[in-house]
């Protein structure tokens, strides 16, 4: 069985040349994945070896509340990262023109700017206007584009360092603010307690204030039927003042021609009087004559008969002079006084004196005619007209007194209507101007109507709004109570931290969640993560090497009566231990070089193993059936299988095409199981793997079996074939 094989190895003794081809098989792989896997075995703890410049340009700026202290936030993350290894990459500061030269040439990996407001807006969180500070890591990708990926893991390492100490001091702040909270709103309490006191005193005004609104509004209506009442008086009122200065003008004009007549009977009445002073003097002396005459008559009556026609003679003149004078003085008083009652009730005195003294007269002429016969009767008739003389003389001084009175009357009456025409022309001024103010008092009171109406709806929406204001003001009563209590109650709730405590929670706040990442079968290096898929991709190229040095099946053992699977196996077993000594120094250059450690250790050598028989079966397949041809096709599935197989990215990131074929290439169950391995993880799962690799394995193994058999006929295609690699 192992003869062919024995006999194909044979070959490689003949020269050294050949001797050194197969050490050449059995180390290109180590020199291959050691070479990848050095280069990218931990590229992530060396970054400090990358020069980075870092640009401050930060000015500084006071934190709010502080004192004037002040931050420098710049200064101090210049000071944290620049110190070697402390910042991710070598932190050089310098200026804004060096590094962006810098970068340009590529002395620079990267440039961390720091902008001039950078603690300015690192401050503002703790005031009225927070605002976010900026940093700018800038890179260039026409240097290194990995280096531009891992530039932002050293600035969110920088972004989160900044962003606990800012944490942690705005939040210091905010602990302090709680005891300013918790000061405030214990005032905030007492003057709620005040407010509630307020509000009670309120809502007691209030109450006060709708019952006094609602008198006001009832008083306001009875304002109003007043109003009405004092409108409608006052039209009358100017209707009367208007009848009145009618009326006073009238009398105005009467009492002017009153004062008139008055005075025409005061010069009339003047008259009378010195008429009847005339008269009464008249009189004195009619009486003087009377008692002269009777005198006479008594020496008629002593004397005789000659002395009677003397006495009747003499009484005759007497009474024609008294008489004609009398009456010539009445009828010219009646002439001048013709309604003065007492003119005419002297005339009627007069008239009856002139009678009185016609019938004297007769009586004294039959008296003289009877006293010359009877001397008593005359002598008595004459006593008795003396008598009446004395009486009508009497009465004269009693019309002379009553025409004084009269005269005296008429100029009082003349004084007092010339005071009543004076008075009554002031009546009818005052008349006028009472019209006047009654008629502007109408208008007045037509548009205090009109107003007490606008009051009244005003008092009514007054005694309304009073009534919502006792409501309102019993709810701020209720409510500003409970504010109270509530405040009370808060006050007593928020709490207060001394400047220890405050350190303690501000830290603890700062970063509330230490989030610590936990890797399950965790691999030490970057490397020890993709070493499952180069050591794929080693094993891959040491099979393609294999057959380039080793024919894939022994040519000549086709024209022999050997089988053909003795032919298949003849050329698989010599890249199989080509395999195993490729997996054996590949290991070896890892452990010894690169300090290499696996999970389980003889799993993965073992599985190693299957990865290279089951990688040889493949290029052995391909050569054999296709010849150069063959190592084409295997050169283009190593390609599909790097961007397939999930060796560094999972493959669920690649395209879908590289998804579906995934599964069907042999590299992808290869980097599935020595990633398991060397990490230490599930069994199971390489166990799998390693059941579908040696499932591929046979499956190529039978094919190139089916391959050998159709060998053994040569065709003019292989005598002569179109590409010959």
């Amino acid at each position: 069985m192992f003869s062919l094989p024995w006999l194909e190895l044979t070959r490689f003794k003949r020269h050294t040349i050949t001797r050194l081809a197969m050490i050449v098989v059995a180390v290109i792989p180590a020199i291959y994945g050691g070479l990848y896997l050095a280069s990218n075995w931990d590229p992530t703890s060396h970054l400090d070896r990358l020069q980075a410049a870092v640009v401050n340009e930060d000015t500084g700026a006071e934190k709010p509340n502080s004192d004037g202290e002040r931050l420098n936030a710049g200064d101090e993350l210049v000071d944290k990262i620049t110190p070697k290894g402390e910042g991710g990459f070598d932190w050089q500061e310098t200026s804004a023109q060096e590094a962006k030269d810098g970068l340009a040439e590529g002395k620079y990996f990267a440039i961390l700017e720091i902008p001039s407001d950078f603690s300015k807006q690192l401050v503002s969180t703790g005031g009225d206007d927070p605002e976010q500070a900026g940093l700018e890591l800038r890179t260039d990708d026409a240097h290194s584009f990995i280096v531009g990926q891992l530039s932002g893991t050293v600035l969110a390492q920088i972004k989160a360092g900044l962003n606990e100490t800012t944490t942690s001091e705005y939040v210091s702040q905010v602990y302090v603010g709680f005891n300013d909270i918790q000061s405030s709103m214990a005032k905030a309490a007492d003057g709620a307690n005040d407010l509630h006191d307020g509000a009670v005193q309120l809502h007691d005004g209030s109450g006060k204030l709708a019952k006094g609104a609602h008198d006001l509004d009832k008083g306001v209506g009875d304002l109003q039927k007043g109003i009405g009442d004092l409108d409608e008086g006052a039209g009358k009122l100017a209707k009367g003042a208007g009848d009145l200065e009618t009326g006073a003008n009238t009398l105005a004009k009467g009492t002017g021609d009153a004062e008139s007549g008055a005075k025409k009977l005061e010069k009339g009445a003047g008259q009378v009087a010195d008429g009847t002073s005339q008269l009464r003097g008249v009189a004195d002396d009619a009486t003087d004559k009377a008692e002269d005459l009777k005198g006479k008559a008594d020496d008629l009556v002593e004397s005789a008969r000659p002395k009677l026609d003397d006495a009747a003679s003499d009484f005759d003149s007497a009474r024609t002079t008294v008489s004609g004078d009398i009456e010539d003085r009445i009828r010219q008083l009646q002439k001048d006084y013709p309604d003065d009652p007492n003119v005419d009730k002297l005339a009627e005195e007069v008239g009856a004196l002139g009678d009185d003294l016609d019938s004297a007269h007769n009586r004294a002429t039959t008296a003289v005619d009877d006293a010359r016969g009877l001397e008593k009767p005359v002598k008595d008739a004459v006593d008795g007209v003396m008598k009446k003389i004395r009486d009508a003389d009497k009465k004269i001084g009693q019309l002379d007194d009553g025409a004084q009175q009269v005269a005296d009357g008429a100029s009082d009456l003349h004084s007092g209507l010339v005071k009543l025409d004076k008075g009554a022309g002031d009546l009818a001024k005052g008349a006028g101007d009472l019209h006047d103010g009654a008629v502007a008092l109408k208008d007045g009171t037509a548009k205090a109507k009109d107003g007490v109406g606008q009051l009244k709806d005003g008092s009514s929406q007054l005694a309304k709004g009073a009534t919502d204001l006792d409501k309102g003001a019993g709810k701020l009563d209720d409510g500003s109570g409970e504010l109270a209590d509530g405040l009370t109650k808060g006050a007593e709730q928020i709490p207060t931290y001394d400047k220890e405590d405050r350190e303690k929670r501000s830290d603890v706040v700062a970063v509330p969640v230490d989030a610590e990442k936990v890797k399950n079968n965790a691999v030490s290096t970057y490397g020890e993560g993709l070493a499952a898929f180069f050591i794929s991709l080693a094993l891959w190229i040491g099979g393609m090497i294999t057959y380039m040095v080793l024919n894939a099946i022994p040519y000549r053992a086709l024209a022999s009566t050997a089988k053909s699977n003795r032919i298949a196996w003849a050329g698989y077993v010599p890249g199989l231990l080509f395999g195993i000594a490729q997996v054996a120094v590949l290991y070896g250059v890892l452990w010894f070089a690169l300090d290499f450690s696996a999970g389980a250790w003889f799993g993965t050598l073992v599985f190693s193993i299957l990865v290279a028989a089951c990688f040889h079966s493949v290029h052995q397949l391909c050569v054999a059936a296709l010849g150069g041809v063959g190592r084409l096709i295997a050169l283009v599935l190593l390609m599909i299988q790097i961007a397939s197989a999930g060796g560094t990215y999972p493959v669920e990131t690649a395209p879908v095409i590289f998804q579906v074929i995934s599964p069907f290439l042999p590299m992808t169950y290869a980097v599935t199981g020595l990633r398991t391995l060397i990490a230490g993880g599930d069994l199971f799962i390489a166990a799998q793997s390693a059941a579908v690799l040696l499932f591929m394995t046979v499956i190529c193994l039978l094919a190139t079996v089916l391959v050998c058999s159709r060998k053994r006929m040569v065709t003019l295609t292989q005598l002569h074939p179109s590409l010959s690699l």
